[in-house]
Protein backbone atom coordinates (compact mmCIF):
# COMPACT_ATOMS: atom_id res chain seq x y z
CA UNK A 1 0.00 0.00 0.00
CA UNK A 2 1.08 3.52 -0.62
CA UNK A 3 -0.52 6.83 0.57
CA UNK A 4 1.14 10.46 0.66
CA UNK A 5 -0.32 14.01 1.17
CA UNK A 6 -0.08 15.83 -2.37
CA UNK A 7 0.47 19.85 -1.65
CA UNK A 8 -1.13 22.02 -4.92
CA UNK A 9 0.43 25.55 -4.55
CA UNK A 10 0.55 28.51 -6.55
CA UNK A 11 -0.78 31.92 -7.56
CA UNK A 12 -4.66 32.90 -6.79
CA UNK A 13 -6.26 31.31 -9.87
CA UNK A 14 -4.28 29.23 -12.04
CA UNK A 15 -6.67 26.04 -11.12
CA UNK A 16 -5.61 24.36 -7.53
CA UNK A 17 -9.41 23.57 -6.77
CA UNK A 18 -10.44 22.81 -10.30
CA UNK A 19 -7.69 20.60 -10.63
CA UNK A 20 -8.75 19.17 -7.00
CA UNK A 21 -12.08 18.67 -7.87
CA UNK A 22 -11.88 16.89 -11.05
CA UNK A 23 -8.95 14.71 -9.36
CA UNK A 24 -11.48 13.70 -6.67
CA UNK A 25 -14.76 13.48 -8.73
CA UNK A 26 -16.53 15.72 -6.42
CA UNK A 27 -16.75 19.48 -5.69
CA UNK A 28 -15.01 19.96 -2.34
CA UNK A 29 -13.49 23.64 -3.18
CA UNK A 30 -15.41 26.26 -4.16
CA UNK A 31 -14.43 27.43 -7.62
CA UNK A 32 -15.14 31.29 -8.95
CA UNK A 33 -13.80 33.74 -11.60
CA UNK A 34 -12.43 35.88 -8.10
CA UNK A 35 -8.88 35.53 -7.11
CA UNK A 36 -7.89 34.43 -3.68
CA UNK A 37 -11.18 32.32 -3.60
CA UNK A 38 -9.84 29.57 -1.90
CA UNK A 39 -9.39 30.74 1.96
CA UNK A 40 -8.73 27.55 3.61
CA UNK A 41 -6.45 24.33 3.26
CA UNK A 42 -8.92 22.41 2.29
CA UNK A 43 -7.77 18.15 1.56
CA UNK A 44 -9.28 15.79 -0.70
CA UNK A 45 -8.78 12.27 -0.86
CA UNK A 46 -8.56 9.76 -4.36
CA UNK A 47 -8.62 6.16 -3.38
CA UNK A 48 -7.02 3.59 -5.79
CA UNK A 49 -6.68 -0.20 -5.12
CA UNK A 50 -3.46 0.26 -3.42
CA UNK A 51 -2.84 3.73 -3.10
CA UNK A 52 -4.65 6.82 -1.16
CA UNK A 53 -3.27 10.35 -2.66
CA UNK A 54 -4.65 12.98 -0.16
CA UNK A 55 -4.65 16.52 -1.90
CA UNK A 56 -4.22 19.65 -0.27
CA UNK A 57 -5.91 22.42 -1.60
CA UNK A 58 -3.95 25.90 -0.54
CA UNK A 59 -5.22 29.29 -0.75
CA UNK A 60 -3.12 31.02 -3.78
CA UNK A 61 0.35 33.00 -2.73
CA UNK A 62 0.68 36.68 -3.12
CA UNK A 63 1.85 39.96 -1.58
CA UNK A 64 -0.45 40.27 0.71
CA UNK A 65 -0.48 43.51 2.87
CA UNK A 66 -4.41 42.80 5.05
CA UNK A 67 -4.21 40.75 7.87
CA UNK A 68 -6.95 38.25 5.96
CA UNK A 69 -4.39 37.98 3.03
CA UNK A 70 -1.61 37.79 5.50
CA UNK A 71 -3.80 35.24 6.62
CA UNK A 72 -4.16 32.95 3.56
CA UNK A 73 -0.55 33.10 2.79
CA UNK A 74 0.36 31.82 5.94
CA UNK A 75 -1.70 29.22 5.16
CA UNK A 76 -0.72 28.11 1.59
CA UNK A 77 2.99 28.04 3.00
CA UNK A 78 2.58 26.08 5.76
CA UNK A 79 0.14 23.46 4.10
CA UNK A 80 3.76 22.42 2.66
CA UNK A 81 5.02 21.10 5.74
CA UNK A 82 5.17 17.53 6.22
CA UNK A 83 3.72 16.55 2.86
CA UNK A 84 5.43 13.78 0.36
CA UNK A 85 5.09 15.48 -2.88
CA UNK A 86 4.34 19.29 -4.03
CA UNK A 87 2.64 20.14 -7.47
CA UNK A 88 3.53 23.82 -8.34
CA UNK A 89 0.57 25.07 -10.56
CA UNK A 90 1.51 27.92 -13.06
CA UNK A 91 -0.84 28.74 -15.69
CA UNK A 92 0.86 28.89 -19.05
CA UNK A 93 1.76 31.92 -20.32
CA UNK A 94 2.46 33.33 -16.80
CA UNK A 95 5.23 34.85 -15.78
CA UNK A 96 7.05 34.19 -12.16
CA UNK A 97 6.64 37.08 -10.11
CA UNK A 98 8.10 38.09 -6.35
CA UNK A 99 5.69 36.03 -4.42
CA UNK A 100 7.15 32.48 -5.76
CA UNK A 101 10.51 32.98 -3.20
CA UNK A 102 8.16 32.17 -0.48
CA UNK A 103 7.22 29.16 -2.56
CA UNK A 104 10.62 28.28 -3.47
CA UNK A 105 12.12 29.16 0.09
CA UNK A 106 9.21 26.44 2.01
CA UNK A 107 9.98 23.85 -0.91
CA UNK A 108 13.58 23.64 -0.15
CA UNK A 109 13.30 23.49 3.49
CA UNK A 110 11.50 19.82 2.89
CA UNK A 111 13.38 18.18 0.25
CA UNK A 112 10.71 16.61 -1.02
CA UNK A 113 9.60 15.72 -5.04
CA UNK A 114 7.94 18.83 -6.64
CA UNK A 115 6.41 18.95 -9.87
CA UNK A 116 6.21 21.96 -12.49
CA UNK A 117 1.99 21.68 -13.45
CA UNK A 118 1.06 24.21 -16.38
CA UNK A 119 -2.06 24.47 -16.50
CA UNK A 120 -4.84 26.29 -19.02
CA UNK A 121 -3.03 24.81 -22.04
CA UNK A 122 -5.80 24.66 -24.04
CA UNK A 123 -6.36 28.59 -23.85
CA UNK A 124 -2.14 29.45 -24.54
CA UNK A 125 -0.30 29.17 -27.49
CA UNK A 126 2.71 26.73 -27.76
CA UNK A 127 5.43 29.34 -27.63
CA UNK A 128 3.92 30.59 -24.20
CA UNK A 129 3.62 27.46 -22.36
CA UNK A 130 7.15 27.06 -23.57
CA UNK A 131 8.50 29.96 -22.41
CA UNK A 132 6.65 29.82 -19.14
CA UNK A 133 8.16 26.99 -18.38
CA UNK A 134 11.50 27.78 -19.50
CA UNK A 135 10.94 30.07 -17.12
CA UNK A 136 10.29 28.18 -14.12
CA UNK A 137 12.78 25.82 -14.46
CA UNK A 138 15.26 28.56 -14.67
CA UNK A 139 14.29 29.00 -10.54
CA UNK A 140 14.22 25.93 -9.44
CA UNK A 141 15.14 22.53 -10.06
CA UNK A 142 11.63 20.61 -10.78
CA UNK A 143 11.38 16.55 -10.53
CA UNK A 144 9.05 16.47 -13.34
CA UNK A 145 6.98 18.94 -15.71
CA UNK A 146 3.78 18.56 -16.75
CA UNK A 147 1.06 20.10 -19.42
CA UNK A 148 -2.56 19.79 -18.22
CA UNK A 149 -6.16 21.46 -18.80
CA UNK A 150 -7.51 20.50 -15.31
CA UNK A 151 -10.45 22.02 -16.63
CA UNK A 152 -11.32 19.29 -19.17
CA UNK A 153 -8.74 16.62 -17.60
CA UNK A 154 -6.07 16.98 -20.21
CA UNK A 155 -3.16 15.32 -19.02
CA UNK A 156 -4.22 14.95 -15.67
CA UNK A 157 -4.42 10.95 -15.89
CA UNK A 158 -0.41 11.01 -16.85
CA UNK A 159 -0.02 13.54 -13.47
CA UNK A 160 -1.64 11.26 -11.02
CA UNK A 161 0.09 8.47 -12.63
CA UNK A 162 3.63 9.70 -12.05
CA UNK A 163 2.44 10.57 -8.81
CA UNK A 164 1.51 6.93 -7.59
CA UNK A 165 5.11 6.38 -8.48
CA UNK A 166 6.06 8.56 -6.21
CA UNK A 167 4.29 8.61 -2.95
CA UNK A 168 6.04 6.34 -0.10
CA UNK A 169 4.77 3.16 1.51
CA UNK A 170 2.03 3.81 4.20
CA UNK A 171 -1.32 2.79 5.48
CA UNK A 172 -4.40 4.82 4.19
CA UNK A 173 -5.09 8.21 6.01
CA UNK A 174 -8.70 8.16 5.61
CA UNK A 175 -11.41 5.16 5.64
CA UNK A 176 -12.85 3.92 2.15
CA UNK A 177 -15.81 6.54 0.86
CA UNK A 178 -13.85 9.85 2.82
CA UNK A 179 -13.45 12.08 0.29
CA UNK A 180 -12.48 15.27 2.70
CA UNK A 181 -11.86 16.50 6.41
CA UNK A 182 -14.01 19.43 5.38
CA UNK A 183 -16.42 19.75 8.60
CA UNK A 184 -20.28 20.38 7.47
CA UNK A 185 -20.71 24.18 8.43
CA UNK A 186 -17.95 24.94 6.62
CA UNK A 187 -18.42 22.89 3.62
CA UNK A 188 -22.65 24.78 3.82
CA UNK A 189 -20.51 28.48 4.14
CA UNK A 190 -18.01 27.68 1.46
CA UNK A 191 -21.65 27.04 -0.70
CA UNK A 192 -22.76 29.95 0.24
CA UNK A 193 -19.44 32.50 -0.34
CA UNK A 194 -19.57 30.72 -3.85
CA UNK A 195 -22.93 31.82 -5.00
CA UNK A 196 -22.60 35.43 -3.15
CA UNK A 197 -19.51 35.59 -5.79
CA UNK A 198 -21.25 34.13 -8.72
CA UNK A 199 -24.20 36.34 -7.76
CA UNK A 200 -22.39 39.97 -7.79
CA UNK A 201 -19.34 39.39 -9.35
CA UNK A 202 -17.61 42.83 -9.73
CA UNK A 203 -20.29 44.71 -7.95
CA UNK A 204 -18.79 42.86 -4.42
CA UNK A 205 -15.85 43.88 -3.46
CA UNK A 206 -13.17 40.94 -1.61
CA UNK A 207 -14.37 41.38 1.96
CA UNK A 208 -16.92 39.18 2.12
CA UNK A 209 -17.47 36.04 4.75
CA UNK A 210 -20.22 33.48 5.66
CA UNK A 211 -20.57 31.55 8.70
CA UNK A 212 -23.34 28.77 9.50
CA UNK A 213 -24.64 30.19 13.10
CA UNK A 214 -26.96 27.83 13.84
CA UNK A 215 -27.97 23.91 11.48
CA UNK A 216 -30.37 21.55 13.01
CA UNK A 217 -32.83 18.98 11.19
CA UNK A 218 -36.61 19.90 12.60
CA UNK A 219 -39.10 16.77 13.63
CA UNK A 220 -40.50 16.83 9.66
CA UNK A 221 -36.92 16.05 8.33
CA UNK A 222 -36.27 19.01 6.98
CA UNK A 223 -33.23 21.16 7.82
CA UNK A 224 -32.85 24.26 8.97
CA UNK A 225 -29.52 26.59 8.59
CA UNK A 226 -29.18 30.21 9.64
CA UNK A 227 -26.02 32.40 8.33
CA UNK A 228 -24.74 34.98 8.21
CA UNK A 229 -23.04 36.79 5.63
CA UNK A 230 -20.12 39.30 6.91
CA UNK A 231 -19.72 42.61 4.49
CA UNK A 232 -16.89 45.86 5.86
CA UNK A 233 -19.30 48.42 4.75
CA UNK A 234 -22.51 49.53 5.06
CA UNK A 235 -22.71 50.55 1.57
CA UNK A 236 -21.93 46.36 0.52
CA UNK A 237 -24.37 45.30 2.54
CA UNK A 238 -27.02 46.87 0.21
CA UNK A 239 -25.24 45.48 -2.42
CA UNK A 240 -26.05 42.05 -1.35
CA UNK A 241 -29.50 42.34 -0.10
CA UNK A 242 -30.39 44.11 -3.23
CA UNK A 243 -33.68 46.16 -4.73
CA UNK A 244 -36.27 45.10 -2.28
CA UNK A 245 -34.07 41.80 -0.87
CA UNK A 246 -34.21 40.36 -4.93
CA UNK A 247 -30.25 39.58 -4.68
CA UNK A 248 -29.95 37.74 -1.14
CA UNK A 249 -33.00 35.53 -2.47
CA UNK A 250 -31.25 34.75 -5.57
CA UNK A 251 -27.99 33.86 -3.84
CA UNK A 252 -30.01 31.84 -0.86
CA UNK A 253 -31.93 29.30 -3.64
CA UNK A 254 -28.67 28.95 -5.35
CA UNK A 255 -27.12 27.99 -2.38
CA UNK A 256 -30.46 25.76 -0.90
CA UNK A 257 -30.07 23.74 -4.28
CA UNK A 258 -26.80 23.22 -3.44
CA UNK A 259 -27.05 22.35 -0.04
CA UNK A 260 -30.18 20.01 -0.73
CA UNK A 261 -27.95 17.97 -3.19
CA UNK A 262 -25.52 17.55 -1.26
CA UNK A 263 -27.40 16.70 2.32
CA UNK A 264 -29.99 14.96 0.50
CA UNK A 265 -32.39 16.36 2.50
CA UNK A 266 -34.86 19.52 2.42
CA UNK A 267 -33.44 22.68 3.60
CA UNK A 268 -34.31 26.04 4.84
CA UNK A 269 -31.47 28.70 4.29
CA UNK A 270 -32.13 31.52 6.19
CA UNK A 271 -29.48 34.54 5.34
CA UNK A 272 -28.71 37.44 7.26
CA UNK A 273 -26.18 40.66 6.74
CA UNK A 274 -24.00 42.13 9.05
CA UNK A 275 -21.33 44.94 8.75
CA UNK A 276 -17.97 43.76 10.61
CA UNK A 277 -16.47 46.93 9.68
CA UNK A 278 -12.82 46.55 7.48
CA UNK A 279 -12.55 43.29 8.84
CA UNK A 280 -9.98 42.25 6.59
CA UNK A 281 -7.68 44.27 8.07
CA UNK A 282 -7.52 43.33 11.68
CA UNK A 283 -6.51 40.02 13.19
CA UNK A 284 -8.96 40.07 16.16
CA UNK A 285 -12.11 40.46 13.74
CA UNK A 286 -10.58 37.73 11.67
CA UNK A 287 -10.79 35.02 14.65
CA UNK A 288 -14.23 36.90 15.41
CA UNK A 289 -15.50 35.14 12.36
CA UNK A 290 -14.14 31.67 12.93
CA UNK A 291 -10.47 32.15 10.89
CA UNK A 292 -8.34 29.83 12.72
CA UNK A 293 -4.72 31.59 13.19
CA UNK A 294 -1.95 29.29 12.39
CA UNK A 295 0.62 28.60 15.03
Amino acid sequence: MKSGLVAIEGRPNVGKSTLMNYIVGHKISIVTPKPQTTRFRVLGVRNFEDTQIVFVDTPGVHLAKSALNKYMVEVAIRSIEGVDIAYLMVEAGDYAGEEYALIFKALKKESIPVFLVVNKIDKHKTEDIERTTEEFKALFEFNEVFYISALNGQNVDKLIEKTRQYLPEGPEYFPKGEITDVPLALAISEIIREKLYLNLRKELPYSSAVNVEEMKERDNGMVYIRAVISVARDSQKGIVIGGKGKMIRKIGKDARMEIQDMLKKPVYLELFVRVEEDWPKFEAKLKKLGYVMPD
